[in-house]
């Protein structure tokens, strides 16, 4: 089972069986598994993924994938069965190279940015799970809207396992 809780000072925390990290901190935290949105020369933290690459950590499998020349970059986590792909704001535009990059997609965990942008990417994706995280000046109710959900209500966790991912719907969940 895999566990998305909310997390003051990042995206979310991610629980697996085997491992636990930080997803988009603002701040780096020591001796904890993070995944950074930004490329990092100097890191104190040898746990933090900056760069676009492969990596693998406590069964979880990861593919960094560098947008804009790699000053940003997103994530493809594969763990437990579920492929889960994590994007920061600001959402960019995606080329279809990239998307191949990222792969199939469960679970798309994404910031509540520009919903012109997510829709792009959720219809070039296709998951069964989007999660939602509040970013500043980001857009919330559109985001929302523009994954489908009719109405904003919040969790601060949300458990999936492969037999809990929808089939022929798409689940939305805000994060707060």
């Amino acid at each position: 089972m895999i566990t998305f809780s909310s997390s003051e000072g990042s995206a979310c925390s991610v629980a697996t069986d085997s491992a636990k990290f930080e997803v988009f901190p603002v701040k780096v935290p020591k001796d904890t598994w993070c995944l950074l949105s930004h490329p990092e020369e100097a890191l104190e933290n040898k746990k933090a993924v900056s760069w676009p690459g492969e990596y693998d950590f406590g069964g979880v499998t990861v593919r960094a994938v560098g947008q804009e020349a790699g000053k940003q970059v997103s994530y493809a986590c594969h763990t437990e069965n579920i492929r889960i792909a994590f994007v920061d704001a600001p959402v960019l535009e995606w080329t279809d190279t990239e998307i191949e990059k990222l792969g199939d997609v469960d679970v798309l965990v994404l910031a509540a940015d520009n919903p012109k942008k997510i829709t792009s990417l959720i219809e070039a994706v296709d998951p069964r799970i989007i999660i939602l995280f509040e970013v500043k000046n980001g857009d919330l109710a559109g985001a929302s809207k523009a994954c489908g959900a009719s109405s904003v209500s919040a969790v601060s966790e949300f458990k999936v396992k492969p037999s809990t991912l929808p089939s022929d719907s798409r689940q939305v969940v805000v994060l707060k």
